[in-house]
């Protein structure tokens, strides 16, 4: 009988909470809750990369501003390309790099291309521009 006495004490006490609740949403009248959500701005800026035309990067670069990347290009037919115009680097094994680290400064675009034996082609990026400068002047003349 002990429990049944407890079960209705606690009844009791449900009862109350919710009495004490509904006074409190009465008195209480509307709820507003504000979410502030942060706004991420993300700055692109340049990034100047000095490289010499006489370097494989550099020659690449000269491909592109030539039109060569006006449509997409395997790595063999660069390795072509750099071999027909004389410029062929020690190792043609270095073109491969080469072209995916300017994919990642941006001067080239690449695509996976399951339907021509190279798995992955290149073209010039959207928006790429290279700047020309002459070499420095005095250094030559000293």
């Amino acid at each position: 009988m002990g429990s049944e006495s407890e079960v209705e004490g606690l009844k009791h006490r449900v009862e109350a909470l919710e009495q004490a609740v509904r006074t409190l949403l009465k008195n209480l009248g509307s709820l507003e809750i504000r979410v502030e959500v942060p706004r991420v701005i993300i700055v692109r800026e340049p990034v100047y990369v000095k490289i010499s035309e006489n370097e494989l990067y550099g020659r690449i670069i000269l491909l592109v501003e030539d039109g060569f990347f006006e449509k997409y290009r395997s790595p063999s037919e660069v390795a072509h390309e750099l071999h027909r115009r004389g410029w062929a680097p020690k190792d043609f094994r270095h073109v491969r790099p080469a072209l995916e680290h300017l994919t990642v400064l941006g001067v080239l675009e690449r695509v996976r291309n399951k339907g021509r034996r190279a798995y992955w082609v290149y073209r010039r990026a959207e928006g790429f521009k290279a700047e020309w400068i002459e070499g420095n002047k005095e250094a030559s003349q000293t």
